[in-house]
C-alpha cells in the first residue's frame, strides 16, 4: 500500500509541481540568468530579500521567547489568548497589507505614514509569526524548564547553568524552526511587500511579478525565480532538520500555578503585547466604517449595489469565485496530502523531503512554471486550482503526518488479527482516529486556498476574479470611496476565512 500512495502522490507532484520547475530552470538558466547576474539592480533585490527574512527571524524569535515562557503560567484568559494570538498566521497576507494601511498609512488611523519603510515590513512579519513560534518554543520549554531543568538543578546546577547547559540545547531546534519557517514565509512573501514595501523594498517575489506582468520578461523572471528557489531549498533543509528534532517535544504541557500580583501583571503584559500585536485587524475594521457619506457601513452598502462593479470585480462575484476555487483546490488537496502523509510515515528523509517542496517555490514562482509548461491551460480554471492544491497540500500533510506516526502499532496489529485487511484497517481505524489531525489541515489548506494572492495575480483572469484581485483592484484606484470599499471587501474576506478555518478547524488540534 505504501508503495501505491508514493506512486499516486509522486503522479500529481510531476504535473503540479516538478514538470513547471523543470521549465522555469532550462529557462531560467539561459541567457536570462547572465543578464540578471551582471546586473547591480537585482543583486540588491537578492540582498534585501534576504535581509528581509533574517532580520524578521531574528525578531520574531526574541520576542517569542519570553512569550513562550509567560504561556508557561497560568492566568486569567490563558486559552483565549492562545487562540487569539494564532488568527494572524491564517489571515490572507492581502488582508494583513489592508489593516497596515489602515494603521500605519496615509491614511492611517495613526496619522503617521510608514509605508515604503523597512519598519512596516518587519513589523507586519512580526505579526504574522510570532504566535506560531511562540507555541512552538512554549512547547519546548514545557519540556525543558519542567523536568529537565529540575532535575538540573537538583544536581547543583545553579539557574544560570541550568539554562545555558539544559534548556537552551532543548530549545535550539525551536528556534531555529521558528526562525526558519518565518525566514520562509518572510523572503518569499508578496503581498505585504508589493502593497507597503514601495519600489525601494520589492522583494524578488515583487521583482518576479512585476518582470512579467509589465514586460513579458520570461528569461529574467525565471532567472531570478530560480535565484529564490536555491535560497528557500536551503532554509527548508534546515527547517526539516530542525522539525525532526522537535517532534517530540511540542506537547503543550500543564501551566504553572500562579495567582495574585503575578498572575494579573503577567496577564496584563500578555494581554496588553497581543492588543499592539492585533492593532492592524482594529484598524481595518474602523477604516472600513469611514466612507465619504461619513462614519458607517456606507462602504458595504456600495459593495452591494451595482455601481460598485463598474470598474472592479463585484462583491458577489469575487466571493462566488473564492469559494469555489477554494473549494476545488481542497477536494485535489486532500488526497495529494493523505497520499504523501501514507507514503511519509515510515519513510526515511528523502520521501519526507518531497512533501516540503512547494516550500522551495514561492506562489508567483509556482505562475510562471504553470504559465511556461501549460501555455493550453491559461485559459482553464483548473490552473488555478491545481497552483492551490499543490501550495496547499504540503499544509494538510504537515498536520496530519504526526498523527499517523503516533497511532498504535499495537492496535492496527490487534485490527489485522481480528481480520482487518490493510484497506479496511485504514477506513475504519486509522483514518477515524487522525480524524481531528485531517480537520486540522484542511483548515490550513482551505484558508491558504482563500488567501492565496500571488499566482493568482498571474494566472487569474477577468471573468475569475477573486477577493484578493478584487481587493487589490479597489487598492489600486484613487479615491477615498474605493479606499473604503477595499477595506469593507478586506474585512469580509478576513471574515470568510476565519469561520471556514474555525468551522474545520473546530474539535481538531488545531482548534
Amino acid at each position: 500500500m505504501q508503495r501505491l500512495f508514493l506512486g499516486l502522490f509522486l503522479l500529481f507532484l510531476l504535473g503540479a509541481l516538478l514538470y513547471p520547475l523543470a521549465r522555469v530552470f532550462a529557462l531560467g538558466a539561459g541567457p536570462g540568468f547572465f543578464q540578471v547576474l551582471a546586473d547591480p539592480y537585482y543583486w540588491g533585490r537578492l540582498l534585501w530579500s534576504l535581509e528581509y527574512g533574517l532580520v524578521s527571524a531574528a525578531v520574531v524569535v526574541l520576542l517569542a521567547v519570553p512569550v513562550a515562557y509567560g504561556l508557561g503560567y497560568a492566568f486569567p484568559g490563558r486559552a483565549l489568548w492562545v487562540a487569539l494570538a494564532g488568527v494572524p498566521f491564517v489571515l490572507p497576507t492581502i488582508v494583513v497589507a489592508a489593516g497596515f494601511l489602515a494603521l500605519v498609512g496615509p491614511r492611517g488611523l495613526l496619522g503617521v505614514n510608514l509605508v515604503g519603510t523597512p519598519l512596516v515590513l518587519v513589523w507586519a512579519s512580526v505579526f504574522y509569526n510570532l504566535g506560531f513560534a511562540a507555541r512552538i518554543l512554549h512547547g519546548l520549554l514545557a519540556r525543558a524548564g519542567g523536568e529537565l531543568e529540575a532535575a538540573a538543578r537538583t544536581l547543583g546546577a545553579g539557574p544560570f547553568r541550568a539554562f545555558f547547559r539544559v534548556t537552551l540545547p532543548v530549545l535550539l531546534p525551536g528556534l531555529l524552526a521558528a526562525g526558519g519557517l518565518t525566514f520562509l514565509y518572510t523572503f518569499a512573501s508578496f503581498g505585504v511587500p508589493l502593497l507597503l514595501g514601495g519600489y525601494r523594498y520589492a522583494t524578488l517575489e515583487v521583482e518576479v511579478y512585476r518582470l512579467l506582468a509589465y514586460e513579458l520578461d520570461f528569461p529574467r523572471a525565471s532567472a531570478l525565480v530560480l535565484w529564490q528557489v536555491l535560497v528557500l531549498a536551503l532554509v527548508s533543509l534546515g527547517y526539516l532538520w530542525a522539525g525532526r528534532r522537535i517532534a517530540g517535544g511540542l506537547a503543550p504541557g500543564v501551566p504553572k500555578p500562579l495567582s495574585g500580583p503575578g498572575s494579573m501583571l503577567l496577564a496584563a503584559a500578555l494581554w496588553g503585547g497581543l492588543s499592539l500585536l492585533l492593532l492592524p485587524v482594529f484598524a481595518l475594521l474602523a477604516a472600513s466604517l469611514v466612507a465619504p457619506e461619513g462614519v458607517g457601513l456606507a462602504n458595504y452598502r456600495r459593495l452591494l449595489t451595482v455601481e460598485a462593479s463598474y470598474f472592479a470585480p463585484s462583491l458577489a462575484e469575487a466571493l462566488k469565485n473564492t469559494l469555489f476555487f477554494a473549494f476545488a483546490a481542497l477536494a485535489l488537496a486532500l488526497p495529494a496530502g493523505l497520499f504523501y502523509a501514507l507514503s511519509a510515515r515510515r519513510g526515511g528523509f528523502s520521501v519526507e523531503l518531497l512533501g516540503l517542496l512547494p516550500l522551495f517555490v514561492s506562489p508567483v514562482s509556482l505562475g510562471v512554471g504553470y504559465l511556461l509548461a501549460y501555455p493550453g491551460l491559461r485559459a482553464h480554471a483548473f490552473v488555478l486550482v491545481l497552483a492551490y492544491a499543490t501550495l496547499g497540500y504540503p499544509l494538510l500533510a504537515r498536520a496530519l503526518l504526526p498523527a499517523l506516526r503516533g497511532l498504535s502499532e499495537e492496535l492496527l496489529g490487534a485490527a489485522a488479527t481480528l481480520g482487518a485487511g490493510p484497506w479496511r484497517r485504514l477506513l475504519r481505524v486509522e483514518l477515524p482516529l487522525v480524524r481531528p489531525a485531517l480537520l486540522a489541515g484542511s483548515a490550513l489548506a482551505l484558508a491558504s486556498a482563500i488567501g492565496e494572492f500571488g499566482a493568482t495575480m498571474l494566472l487569474v483572469r477577468p471573468e475569475w476574479a477573486t477577493l484578493t484581485v478584487a481587493i487589490y483592484e479597489r487598492l489600486a484606484k484613487p479615491g477615498l470611496a474605493n479606499y473604503g470599499e477595499a477595506m469593507a471587501m478586506s474585512v469580509v474576506l478576513m471574515a470568510v476565512s476565519g469561520l471556514l478555518f474555525f468551522a474545520f478547524a473546530r474539535g481538531s488540534e488545531i482548534g
